[in-house]
């Protein structure tokens, strides 16, 4: 489900005006003020924003227990959901608990430590943060290592630091995206200094003292912009098969993303570009019993090799991927009709963010953990698969279109 009611105070919105999320992927972060003005609620705003529209989150923290920051983050949502639809109360705890992640580090963390730690988590969590929270970093920390490690992980860094205005708008230049927060008695006040690599434009945003919240969104503001990361920096796993795939393909090279469409030998694809074909011991990578995949689907197939390879390249399609989006229909049983169902079971067996175009309802659909749920989707991670039906028809093409428009604007013209 999407939370955007619920997100239109955050100060996320003020810093967002050049880039989705005030930072692209691989660029840093810093929230500069004195001790004790919210630098740390600031930062659980950020988290919050991101979370509820699915993106994984880690929020480090240095000096609070992580039972505190979870607290903080507790709290917050029941200030924004306040006068909100049962429905959307309920559903969005579940969706930030699968997409925040938090951990203390009492002794701090460096970026070599921030590295093992994400090898750590994608290991044994299968968590594999897009952004990443740091509350505190010393005053007058280099930011260059931690831009390093976020470039070559694509993340977006923010982090925390005690400094006083005047230090900080000195420090500014060296980060991406840079605001310095100031307490006063009646409200507190974020000015922004740098966003995603441009000095910023806005002046100075006043927050409620306490939540720092926007006291209410900017008349005539438009939604909180998605953090999608742009286009040049995503990559999109398929298969290059007739419909859905190809589709899937042709818009995204209109739009400048990487393609890497996987293959077997023999197999005829529809779409080569960014043709990958699997050796025999990387297609045993996503070997799976064609019994059990009838069994998890609840339907039946001829149990040939070149279905069993094709499974085997939907293994590898989502296990690179953040997140998978498919074009077909959802059954009355909650799986997705045909081979590409497999994809589906996959993703929601790795926790991975999965929407669907139910051709049959023309509506796209986000598997909550529990259920279906109608939406509108944004690509969210420079890492996505695309897979679906050999069977596209016109509403599922236009579907397909208006996913990279929503997330990236208007089709580039050619």
């Amino acid at each position: 489900m999407r939370n955007d009611a619920l997100l239109d105070r955050s100060p996320l919105r003020a810093l967002s005006t050049q880039a989705r999320g005030a930072l692209d992927p691989g660029q840093v972060g810093a929230i500069f003020g004195g001790a004790g003005v919210g630098k740390s609620a600031l930062l659980v705003q950020i988290g919050l924003s991101h979370a509820l529209r699915g993106v994984p989150v880690l929020h480090l923290c240095v000096h609070d227990p992580a039972a505190r920051v979870r607290s903080a983050y507790d709290e917050l949502y029941a200030e924004l959901s306040r006068g909100g639809r049962p429905g959307e109360r309920s559903g969005a705890p579940l969706e930030l608990e699968r997409h925040r992640l938090i951990s203390s580090r009492p002794g701090g963390v460096d970026p070599d430590g921030l590295d093992a730690l994400l090898d750590t988590l994608e290991a044994a969590l299968a968590h594999r943060p897009a952004v990443v929270l740091i509350d505190d970093l010393p005053s007058g920390a280099d930011p260059a290592p931690w831009r390093a490690l976020a470039a070559r992980r694509g993340l977006r860094l923010w982090a925390a630091l005690v400094t006083a205005p005047a230090e900080a708008r000195a420090a500014a230049p060296a980060w991406d995206s840079a605001a310095v927060l100031e307490a006063g008695a009646e409200a507190a006040t974020l000015t922004p200094l740098r966003e995603a690599g441009a000095p910023a434009t806005g002046g100075p945003i006043t927050l409620d003292p306490i939540s720092l919240l926007l006291a209410a969104p900017p008349a005539g503001a438009p939604a909180l912009p998605p953090p999608s990361p742009p286009p040049a920096a995503c990559t999109l796993y398929s298969g290059g098969a007739t419909g859905a795939e190809a589709a899937f393909g042709e818009v995204a090279e209109q739009y400048g993303l990487r393609e890497v469409n996987f293959s077997f030998e023999g197999h005829n694809q529809a779409r080569t570009a960014g043709r990958e074909v699997l050796s025999a011991r990387a297609l045993s990578a996503g070997d799976v019993s064609l019994v059990y995949v009838a069994h998890r689907l609840h339907r039946h197939w001829d149990q040939t090799e070149s279905l069993r390879r094709v499974l085997q390249c939907q293994w590898h399609m989502v296990s690179h991927a953040d997140q998978l989006f498919v074009v077909g229909s959802i059954q009355p049983d909650g799986t997705v009709h045909g081979g590409t169902g497999w994809s589906v079971e996959l993703a929601r067996r790795w926790h991975k963010r999965v929407w669907v175009f139910d051709q049959n309802h023309e509506a796209w659909f986000c598997w909550t953990g529990a259920a279906w749920a109608r939406g509108e989707p944004v690509i969210e991670s420079p890492a996505l698969a695309a897979t679906g039906t050999r069977f596209l028809n016109e509403a599922g093409r236009r579907a397909i279109s208006a996913l990279f428009e929503a997330s990236f604007g208007p089709r580039p013209a050619r």
